[in-house]
């Protein structure tokens, strides 16, 4: 029997626990600003509450209203190029908003541990002194600083501007590109600092030269993979089964999804005759025609609203919430992002508003909800087998090339004796170019690089081919040559490789973030 003292104790313990929480709210954000409590319990145990957040970024939660303003911007762009804004789009904008909010959390923590924040005399220096053209443009819209032929009068703001000041009338103009320049001009300090540490030994050049400009000429010994018969090639079920299992989570679990059957209204033709008064008035009854579908069909059912508008087409899909293959739609329709919402979101037998896609209208009901899975291995069978036999046929030309003692025995008598093996003799390229019959290689590239002549490499397999090679002649490498031309080198160097830092500690800071993304889950 439960005793008073501990029911006393137990009530004790969950009123402390309620007050911690109150506190933690009110100190990350407040609950008089709007904070919730439940949000603030949800992001202690590592939850993300997506009734205000979109994802996780590190330690950072994004509001939804971030987000949204970021993917507005893309979609601002994209509006500015000319480009059509359809769901395809909506959904590229998204994806680059995501992509921007992540850069620039890596950017700003770097900016600030470098102590790179832009100051306002710098963001002053660089207006006063080489003003974007954007900025001239939008000066000259307001009517300032224009000589007799329109153009930008450069002196005459830069004296106005140093003696004084910029014009009230442009004041909500400054303000607006003072914020833009404070996040542009620190993103180009921080890109110039990575650029400045790239660096370039002379080896790295001269060993680039080399690959380009020092030709070679070499004799070939080659077993082509396909050519190997599949009846030399045993795979066992338990082989394949091992195959199956170590790949299935990454390549062959089909996730949770939904089945949903839909009517469309298409669009109508271009290449119709109609005038287009009469191509709007018909669209319109479209859109009616779909509303009052969809209408009727929530009243009643799907089933009789099909029978009641004596509609004979319903097609049948399966969509999955993340954003590959379209989730399911298909391709014609675009990314109907609302579709997947009311999918996931509602229940069996339900049916939705009237959505619009790329290609015209559709009403969509759910039939049911079907759980995450992993593809059956008979399904999978002949695929795997078709992998694990050209690994095995890369590994038996290989053996076959091993047990034929090349390095002592006449090439060409090989090829002669056996069918899968193909002689080729006095092929020149440079020695990071493509090779006749067997390609580009970086296996062989290395090898190249340290052989002398009359030498063997050893066996290389690549994807298509298992070859030896054995170098016949090599150009000399000329020092004095390269000594010439060794200052113009690094500068064409340095200029390929500008950016490459920068990237590439972008990139690795991206690749070791850990970010959740939960948009699949909200739009």
């Amino acid at each position: 029997m439960l005793s008073m003292s501990k029911l006393r104790d137990n009530s004790k313990w969950v009123l402390w626990t309620l007050l911690f929480f109150f506190v933690a709210s009110m100190t990350v954000g407040g609950l008089v600003g709007g904070a919730n409590i439940l949000g603030t319990i949800q992001s202690f145990f590592g939850k993300v509450d997506t009734t205000l957040y979109v994802g996780k970024i590190g330690n950072e939660s994004i509001p939804i209203s971030y987000f949204l303003n970021e993917r507005q911007i893309q979609l601002n762009r994209f509006r500015q190029q000319g480009r059509n804004i359809d769901s395809r789009a909506e959904q590229n904008a998204s994806d680059f908003a995501w992509n921007n909010i992540i850069e620039r959390k890596i950017k700003d923590e770097k900016i600030n541990e470098l102590n790179m924040v832009v100051q306002p005399d710098e963001v002053y220096n660089f207006l006063l002194l080489s003003p974007p053209l954007a900025f001239q443009n939008n000066l000259k819209e307001l009517g300032l600083f224009k000589d007799e032929e329109g153009n930008f009068d450069l002196d005459s703001y830069q004296y106005s501007v140093s003696n004084k000041g910029i014009p009230d009338t442009a004041r909500n103009l400054l303000l607006t590109w003072e914020n833009y320049l404070k996040t542009f001009l620190a993103d180009r300090k921080l890109q110039s600092f990575f650029n400045n540490l790239n660096s370039i030994s002379d080896y790295e050049i001269k060993n680039d030269y080399k690959l380009n400009n020092i030709n070679c000429t070499i004799d070939i010994l080659n077993i082509k993979v396909n050519d190997v018969s599949d009846s030399l090639i045993t795979i066992s079920d338990d082989e394949i089964l091992d195959q199956y299992n170590n790949d299935k989570e990454e390549k062959y679990k089909n996730e949770e999804s939904i089945t949903l059957q839909y009517i469309q209204f298409e669009n109508l033709n271009s290449t119709t005759d109609l005038d287009s008064l009469q191509i709007i008035d018909l669209q319109d009854s479209l859109l009616q025609l779909s509303i009052d579908f969809s209408s009727d069909a929530q009243m009643t059912s799907f089933e009789e609203a099909i029978q009641d508008y004596d509609i004979t087409k319903i097609d049948t899909i399966k969509v999955t919430e993340d954003f590959k293959n379209n989730s399911g739609l298909p391709f014609q329709m675009g990314a109907v992002r609302q579709a997947i919402r009311f999918a996931f979101d509602n229940n069996y037998g339900d049916t939705s508003d009237s959505f619009q896609t790329d290609n015209g209208l559709a009403v969509f009901n759910i039939l049911g909800k079907n759980k995450s899975y992993y593809t059956d291995l008979e399904e999978l069978k002949g695929s795997i087998e078709r992998s694990l036999k050209r690994k095995h046929k890369q590994d038996y030309s290989y053996e076959l090339l091993s047990n034929t003692d090349y390095e002592s025995k006449d090439w060409k008598e090989l090829a002669e004796n056996n069918e899968l093996i193909s002689f080729s003799n006095n092929i020149s390229s440079s020695m990071g170019g493509s090779f006749q019959t067997i390609g580009r290689n970086n296996s062989l590239i290395s090898h190249l690089n340290s052989m002398d002549n009359n030498e063997f490499s050893k066996i290389i397999k690549s994807s298509s081919n298992v070859f030896v090679v054995k170098l016949i002649t090599k150009d000399k490498f000329n020092d004095d040559n390269f000594a010439v031309i060794l200052d113009s080198l690094r500068t064409e160097s340095s200029l390929k490789a500008r950016n490459k830092v920068y990237n590439q500690w972008l990139n690795s800071k991206k690749d070791n973030l850990e970010v959740i993304d939960l948009r699949s889950k909200i739009f």
